[in-house]
């Protein structure tokens, strides 16, 4: 798996992200906010913070002595958190019925910061120790800039948003279905395109051994999310249980059949070697926390890390790394840096959190939104003009 367990993050909100409570509504509609799926989503990002600073950072950069411990398992949190983008991405398109303002709200919530990251990774690829274990140079750069370079044969710059393409692209997507009236009978849709992952995934693997170089096969697998679709139908089909129209879960059986068939699909075209159990044990976990049945997961401290998720996925993994490796070199034990870099990596994406993500979000948000409202009126003077002289 390697450097390829990163998981995107984006703090999904259904009411303001400073006013979650410590008891979750039991029965909440899909218009509030459901503190349990935060609190999971807290979760993926520790999960991912432990597989980094300890598999990933002893394979790439390797401690002064042994750790002492691993924690292998940072698939898992790319896994839950694909079907929580497809439970409330679904979630918040179907609310908002608006294909263009769901569309630039994502934008205007993921990129900004991405940028800044990508400058703060510039800096951190040309010291120690990234510079001796990643190349640096102007096209690859600018393949980042347009948050898919893995679409353009370009490695990414900080390595665990590999997600933001398979993100981008998922919710492109999701606007195509959404558009074509496909989400108004999401079972029948979402399971023929099961049935397309299936067929796809299983006809491109064997083309592209046949292959050194990446096929046009290859690259529409990859477009199409054939590998990672039934993660996010899974959740979609989740979210159709939980709010759709039936409403019951009892009676919800077809859903459950296509949630079994896309695990199935998962498993079957898998490349990672995900334990069916764990997935199962995922499935069963979000369904809880949808219903709010897990009382756990509305621990504060959880649902506070995950109002920080997106910039603390963002951060963790490189600037991490730089940290740990210069306190080991200068003499803190590897526990003792591991131990360290785990508050400091968590301040940094609070502070990131509150000074650039956000104002940097609302801002471009309220200048987009000036900058169409103006447009509207330039659009609409000529006609009523031409109104009055008739």
């Amino acid at each position: 798996m390697g450097c390829r367990a990163g998981v995107h993050f984006t703090n999904e909100t259904f009411i303001s992200p400073h006013k979650f409570h410590f008891m979750a509504d039991l029965n909440p509609s899909p218009s509030k906010r459901i503190v349990e799926l935060d609190a999971l989503r807290a979760l993926a990002a520790i999960n991912l913070m432990l597989f980094h600073f300890t598999v990933v950072y002893s394979e790439k950069f390797g401690f002064t002595s042994d750790l002492g411990f691993e924690f292998p398992w940072g698939k898992y949190g790319v896994q839950l958190f694909f079907m929580l983008s497809g439970f409330v991405n679904a979630m918040t398109l179907l609310k908002k019925r608006d294909a263009k303002s769901f569309l630039v709200n994502r934008l205007l919530r993921i990129l900004p910061i991405f940028y800044i990251v990508v400058g703060v990774n510039v800096l951190l690829l040309c010291l120690p120790p990234l510079n001796g274990v990643a190349s640096f140079n102007m096209p690859k750069l600018l393949a980042n800039l347009t948050a898919v370079p893995n679409l353009l044969g370009y490695a990414c710059l900080e390595p665990v948003t590999w997600t933001l393409q398979i993100e981008l692209l998922f919710y492109v997507l999701l606007l195509a279905m959404f558009l074509a009236g496909g989400l108004d009978r999401p079972l029948r849709t979402w399971m023929c395109y099961l049935a397309l992952s299936l067929v796809g995934c299983l006809l491109i693997e064997p083309l592209s051994e046949l292959s050194s170089r990446p096929t046009i096969a290859q690259l529409m697998r990859e477009i199409l999310l054939l590998e990672y679709v039934p993660l996010f139908i899974i959740g979609m089909l989740l979210r159709e249980i939980r709010f759709g129209e039936n409403g019951d879960w009892r009676t919800s059986w077809p859903h459950w059949l296509g949630i079994a068939a896309a695990a199935i699909v998962f498993h079957a075209t898998d490349m990672h070697g995900h334990n069916p159990a764990v997935t199962l044990f995922l499935i069963t976990t979000l369904a809880m926390a949808a219903y709010g049945k897990i009382a756990f997961l509305r621990f504060k401290p959880l649902v506070f890390i995950s109002t920080i998720s997106y910039s603390l996925y963002l951060l963790h993994d490189n600037l991490g790394c730089f940290f740990i490796y210069h306190m080991n070199q200068n003499g803190l034990s590897p526990l003792g840096c591991f131990v360290v870099i785990m508050p400091i990596i968590v301040a940094l994406a609070w502070v990131s959190t509150r000074l650039l993500e956000r104002p940097l979000s609302q801002a471009i948000k309220r200048l987009f939104e000036t900058a169409s409202r103006n447009l509207g009126s330039s659009n609409a003077t000529p006609i009523a003009a031409s109104k009055t002289n008739l």
